[in-house]
């Protein structure tokens, strides 16, 4: 058959040989074209699932602040969101996959009682209403942002706007509900307040950790971004950022023991303008993202056919010079096909093409032996990455091998690296910060004074209220690198309660 056809083909002409090398070409090319506009428009329905998502988000915002921004509000009020998100959950929820979660969702909001409700067993139930709605529409939003696209978003400044619509914002509403909600109801019952002093600091921290996390995906959106996105969002992130300071600010008064009933209303006070600029901010970040991808959409669509063209374009300068530049090739290439052969097979980076010529042959035989050595580089950077993860391994290795409580810690944010066996008992499950509960905090402050001023802190003796059990135990620390970072290694040794009291009695 073979044979036929080669005679076939030695039977044509010049320019029939061509035409048939013309109409192969296009054939292919066609057919990658169909493949690469096929590529385009699963992008185009990527982004377009993105804006049902962004869309169905939005709604389960409208429905999710109704109860705080208008506690009172009767049915009707909330007759519009309501409405709004239950077209979405109609038309959307089976591709979505989000029918019992939004469900689930709208059932809470219904649990909620009004604000007005005089008891405090009224408002308590309110509280813990609103918690429980909040969770579930975290759940939904994590949801809808997941099956939805939004999570896999490949652009940076959309992505950090989506963190901020789908993660950051709701993460952030809750915390702020939980910490009104362990506050007495009027200033009688503020020894409760200093009862909750742990609490409130924990609940600070979180508030702070959230702020960071917010604070941060909108200078990583803003560093991806263009000035039109920036221009968008700066003003509800400037309002957001003062009002959390001034609402971190009043918490902090009340974990301090300044409770009364002016302390209590400030903080309410705070507390309500902290909702307000997060409902600002999270409406112009949800609106600069719906516009960043129908954006997108409009861009996919111009780069479709200005890439179909391009490719029609090209074909035809490529296909006009086949017949001079065919022998021109065909040895090239077999030399380069020989070399690329034993390199497979030998695995010997080091083997270079020999090609001299300025036309597109020698910049193919430039770039593939270029290739070869970034290939021969990436190969000593694997074995390089190796021994540190060896080195990293080793350290961990020599940590656990200690027998005396060692914990490592991040600076400046205090993130429990890694911590043997002996020290999980201290620790008690924390892996953040484990000071800010382990110690008092005068006493934290001196202690890391210590070690910023000398670099090391020896014998530090403490009463640690991080584990289960407050205990005495005398403290050492040394500042080093662990697996690339800056951290503080400090070790734990228990003490006797009767050596201590000697000690200060003499």
């Amino acid at each position: 058959m073979t044979k036929v056809f080669t005679r076939w083909l030695g039977r044509l002409s010049v320019g029939r040989k061509l035409t048939l090398i013309y109409l192969l070409d296009l054939t292919a090319v066609i057919y990658v074209s169909s493949i690469l506009i096929h590529e385009k428009f699963q992008s185009i329905d990527f982004t377009r699932k993105e804006i049902v998502g962004t869309t169905y988000s939005v709604a389960v915002r409208d429905v999710l602040m109704l109860p705080f921004l208008a506690p009172n509000s009767d049915a009707k009020a909330a007759y519009a969101p309501l409405q709004r998100l239950g077209a979405l959950r109609e038309e959307h929820d089976p591709a979505l996959k989000t029918a019992e979660a939004s469900h689930t969702f709208v059932e809470s909001l219904k649990r909620v009682p009004p604000a007005n409700i005089a008891s405090v067993s009224g408002g308590v139930n309110r509280q813990n209403a609103l918690r429980g709605m909040v969770r579930e529409a975290r759940e939904l939003l994590t949801t809808v942002g997941n099956q939805s696209n939004l999570i896999l978003d490949p652009d940076l400044d959309s992505y950090y706007a989506m963190s901020l619509v789908v993660l950051r914002f709701p993460e952030l509403l809750e915390v702020l509900n939980d910490t009104v909600r362990i506050l007495p109801a009027s200033s009688p019952a503020g020894a409760v307040v200093a009862d909750r002093r742990t609490e409130l600091l924990i609940l600070a921290g979180r508030l702070d950790a959230v702020a960071l996390g917010i604070r941060s995906d909108y200078a990583q959106a803003f560093a991806a971004g263009t000035l039109v996105q920036r221009t968008a969002l700066e003003p509800g992130r400037k309002l957001l950022e003062d009002r959390l300071g001034e609402f971190l600010a009043a918490v902090q008064q009340l974990a301090d023991g300044n409770v009364n009933a002016k302390s209590l209303e400030q903080l309410r006070t705070h507390y309500a303008g902290s909702l307000e600029a997060l409902t600002q901010a999270w409406e112009l970040t949800a609106t600069d993202l719906d516009r960043l991808l129908r954006e997108r959409v409009d861009l996919l669509f111009t780069r479709m056919w200005l890439h179909l063209g391009t490719a029609l374009l090209l074909l035809s300068c490529i296909l006009s010079l086949v017949y001079a530049v065919a022998r021109q090739i065909s040895r090239p290439l077999k030399n380069l096909a020989g070399v690329a052969d034993t390199v497979r097979q030998t695995g010997d980076h080091t083997r270079r093409m020999v090609w001299h010529s300025r036309d597109e042959i020698g910049q193919l035989v430039t770039a593939f032996n270029d290739m070869l050595a970034q290939l021969d580089q990436q190969r000593l950077v694997q074995q390089e990455a190796a021994a540190r993860e060896r080195a990293a391994q080793a350290q961990q290795a020599l940590v656990e091998a200690i027998p005396i409580a060692l914990v490592m810690t991040s600076v400046p944010d205090h993130e429990v690296l890694h911590a043997n066996a002996p020290a999980q008992e201290w620790l008690a499950g924390r892996s953040l910060d484990p000071w800010a509960t382990g110690l008092e905090p005068a006493v934290r402050s001196r202690f890391f004074q210590h070690l910023s001023d000398r670099g090391a802190v020896d014998e530090f003796e403490v009463r640690w209220l991080g584990g289960a059990e407050p205990s005495w135990a005398v403290l050492s620390a040394r500042r080093l690198q662990f697996q690339g970072r800056d951290a503080v290694l400090t070790a734990f040794t228990p003490i006797n309660v009767l050596k201590v009291m000697e000690r200060r009695l003499e």
